[in-house]
């Protein structure tokens, strides 16, 4: 295997992200199997992330980006370690007010948008407010304005297969903010996409991150899109390495 080429990136200097600390990984551990078929994937792995910053988390297939997406996420517990929001660790919660804080904290847009076909662009954008008992007149207001801003005014009665795939993609881009979370965990977003399409949603990401201050991480293959965002961060070994290091 060919060892992982860094990700060589300028880095947007900015200064409207602050340098509060409001996700922190700690020694977090994954491995799945036991005895001598143990794969160990995430190995004391650290992560600090800022308010409002973007970071770009890139390795070679099976490094286990997606595993670690999905705990960053609190979609799967780790084996052991820690998983703050502003001091509180995370997993100390039982399942049901994890659900709930993933449903209110936490948005998520993957490679493929996961979308409800037998719905509407403006149905499916407001799914994880209904989900939280809002009510609907206050999720189609605020689910309109994100439609608009992601350029789907006119298409928000359309269902899914009326859609392009750039357009059920940025669909799942609204649905993931619809709730204003503090995180945004992008898996691939762009990687179902042709590349013209695909610019244009990460283009989109990197402005709901500026206009609603999310604090965003995205697993990425894509360097000339790592390169843009404010850090670029490699998977290697169970361990995350910053690019900036590598070179």
């Amino acid at each position: 295997m060919h060892p992982q080429k860094p990700c060589v990136i300028n880095a947007r200097m900015r200064e409207d992200f602050t340098n509060h600390i409001d996700f922190s990984a700690k020694k977090l551990m994954k491995s799945y199997g036991h005895g001598p078929e143990k794969v160990v994937v995430l190995d004391n792995l650290d992560l600090d992330l800022r308010r409002g910053e973007m970071v770009a988390i890139t390795g070679v297939s099976g490094t286990g980006k997606s595993t670690l997406l999905h705990i960053l996420g609190t979609l799967d517990r780790p084996d052991a370690g820690s998983w703050t929001y502003r001091d509180e660790d995370i997993f100390k919660r039982d399942d049901f007010s994890l659900a709930n804080f993933r449903n209110k904290s936490i948005g998520f847009v993957f490679q493929f948008h996961h979308l409800l076909p037998e719905f509407s662009a403006l149905e499916n954008t407001i799914m994880p407010g209904l989900i939280a008992g809002i009510k609907k007149d206050e999720l189609y207001r605020d689910a309109r304005e994100l439609l608009g801003k992601v350029g789907l005014a006119h298409r928000v009665n359309h269902r899914v297969g009326e859609l392009s795939g750039g357009e059920q993609q940025r669909v799942a881009l609204a649905r993931s903010i619809i709730m204003k979370p503090a995180l945004l965990l992008a898996d691939e977003p762009t990687g179902n996409l042709d590349p013209k399409t695909g610019d244009k949603v990460f283009q989109l990401i990197r402005s709901m991150n500026t206009d609603f201050g999310l604090t965003t991480v995205m697993v990425t293959h894509n360097f000339d899109l790592a390169r843009q965002m404010d850090r670029c961060l490699t998977l290697r070994n169970g361990k995350l390495f910053d690019n900036n290091t590598l070179v």
